[in-house]
């Protein structure tokens, strides 16, 4: 696959998670192209009350094995997790947070679960930038 998405000019983007040996995890990030996702925590994606403080070792011991820009995702629902996680990565991805409250634009009004969404963001890149 890394083949075909190089002679296509197509970012091969590769996960790595918490549980992911080191020497796998180097090999990984020689194939991946665009940026490294890493994963935050061991099990499926979704909303956490907490994370495990051991990502920013790691982290911090992935960004040794390359340049590519990291992005760490899973879990990441609160702004607290924006405040640990923001000086160790390049970006932050927020998927099941946001997801939920759009899946909530069927029961309750469009422009309200919208607004809602947009103070929920605000939230977050304010602890970004706080």
């Amino acid at each position: 696959m890394a083949e075909v998405c190089r002679r296509e000019d197509f970012s091969l983007i590769q996960l790595i998670a918490p549980t992911t040996p080191p020497d796998r995890a180097r090999r990984i990030v020689e194939r991946t192209t665009g940026f490294v996702y890493f994963v935050s925590v061991t099990g499926i994606t979704g909303e956490r009350t907490e994370l495990p403080p051991a990502i920013v070792d790691r982290v911090a011991w992935l960004r040794e094995q390359t340049d590519l820009p990291i992005c760490i995702g899973f879990g990441i629902s609160r702004p607290e997790h924006v405040r640990m996680l923001a000086p160790v990565a390049d970006g932050l991805i927020v998927g099941s947070a946001i997801v939920r409250r759009a899946a909530e634009a069927s029961q309750r009004p469009r422009e309200d679960v919208l607004s809602e969404i947009d103070r929920y963001a605000a939230e977050l890149l304010s602890a970004l930038n706080g």
